[in-house]
């Protein structure tokens, strides 16, 4: 095997968390030398972890010397660790973001970093540019950092439909898990449903997920999704082993429509990365619903996490106040039905005592 050559990457905001979180800001990206290894490619600025030094440390050091920023440990947030195997070489990225990057050095009185000028230079002659979240897949970027790209596109919340045999109990749901929350995507998951009804009720949905800025994930049989009305198709193991996925190297749905798999394994891990862009991994906790399923814990949702190339949210028990547990242990975010409608309830209780 390969020794894995440790790398640690910022993805640098020009704002604040609270920014990010709600669209309103930019990323820096930089172009690789063509003499470099995948050069020519656009990239997330870093470099590789010397011996002894911490990530954040790493990360303060390489942006020192690419770019002349002047970082601190209290405005990074690890983001995604993905182990990626090249050809000629093996690299694990350790990759952070980094909020309010603002303060930058200067170099023979040039100033580096001007947020006016679209032609930014950094301290080693790369070109730079700021770019919007919508603007990164028009730059090539290597193939390790597809990943990156995806952690940077997917929301922290994926809430999941309760079950009804009632498409309007479903859809009164949903809207009312809009209203209550931002920055989250819904998961419609109605296996009550015949395909008929659950096609009419992800058309209507569909409209809906969409005015309030959302997406919205199918999560029914491979052949009952619809291209032309979901943002993407979530496959449990029961419908991926029922469309002969659970071996399967070609991915089923086109590359611009999301696809998400049920993980609860290593082995499932294996599978789902070959094909999918992120999967959700359960039972972290212990549920009414599958009584009889072990508990991972969140020990060992993060021997997932760290064998995973794609980002993992957790699924099963979780509550919203262990969102932040999530993000430590190497999850993109937590998902399910409960933590949300236990969410809303309290925000409902709060309106009403004012």
């Amino acid at each position: 095997m390969k020794k894995f050559v440790h790398v640690a990457v910022g993805v640098i905001f020009d704002s604040a968390p609270e920014n990010v979180s709600a669209g309103k800001s930019k990323i820096l990206i930089a172009k690789r030398a063509d003499h470099q290894h995948q050069g020519g490619l656009w990239e997330f600025p870093g470099g590789k972890v010397e011996l002894g030094e911490s990530i954040q440390v790493a990360l303060q050091r390489e942006l020192e010397e690419e770019l002349g920023l002047q970082s601190s440990a209290d405005d990074m947030q690890p983001l995604i660790s993905i182990p990626f195997h090249y050809p000629d070489k093996s690299v694990l990225l350790d990759v952070w973001a980094v909020y309010n990057a603002t303060e930058f050095l200067k170099t023979d009185d040039i100033e580096l970093f001007d947020f006016k000028d679209s032609k930014l230079v950094g301290k080693e002659g790369q070109p730079l540019v700021w770019v919007e979240h919508s603007e990164l897949a028009n730059y090539e970027f290597p193939a390790a950092n597809k990943a990156i790209i995806d952690a940077l596109l997917l929301p922290p919340k994926i809430a999941i439909s309760q079950d009804s045999n009632n498409p309007d109990i479903i859809l009164s749901q949903v809207a009312n898990t809009l209203k209550n929350h931002s920055n989250i995507w819904i998961q419609l998951r109605a296996p009550s449903l015949g395909q008929l009804q659950y096609t009419q009720l992800a058309m209507k949905l569909y409209g809906i997920c969409h005015e309030a800025g959302s997406k919205l994930i199918w999560n029914c049989p491979l052949e009952w999704y619809q291209v032309a009305f979901a943002d993407g198709l979530h496959l449990s193991n029961k419908n991926s082993l029922n469309s002969g996925l659970d071996t399967a190297n070609e991915r089923p749905i086109p590359a611009n429509q999301w696809l998400s798999m049920a993980c609860h394994n290593l082995t499932e891990l294996e599978v789902a990365q070959n094909i999918a862009d992120y999967v959700l991994v359960s039972p972290v906790h212990e549920t009414t619903t599958h009584p009889q399923a072990n508990a991972l814990t969140w020990s060992g949702f993060k021997v997932i996490t760290d064998q995973a190339r794609i980002p993992c949210y957790a699924l099963g028990g979780v509550t919203m106040s262990e969102s932040q547990t999530c993000i430590q242990f190497g999850g993109q975010g937590i998902a399910g039905i409960r933590c949300f409608m236990a969410d809303e309830k309290n925000i409902t209780r709060k309106n009403n005592e004012r």
